[in-house]
């Protein structure tokens, strides 16, 4: 089993609630707004945006499943 420190909990904690979904929402509007125009899905823009909301998407995933993973208190 993993084992979270204090520490990684209280971060984990901080980022559950910070605005990171929030943030998300909005990066993945502007990948729809960017997408329904074809010189903009060809834009570095675009690809951009589709990075940075796949990528956080998969940190959200593993750190959600490292975290259920540790035995409650």
């Amino acid at each position: 089993m993993i084992d979270v420190s204090d520490e990684m909990r209280m971060y984990l904690m901080f980022i559950a609630d910070s605005n990171l979904f929030g943030g998300i929402a909005i990066l993945s509007f502007l990948l729809i707004v960017t997408a329904i125009s074809k010189r903009l899905r060809q834009s570095w823009l675009h690809c951009a945006l589709t990075f940075m909301v796949l990528i956080s998407l998969v940190a959200i995933e593993i750190a959600g499943s490292c975290y259920s993973s540790v035995p409650p208190a």
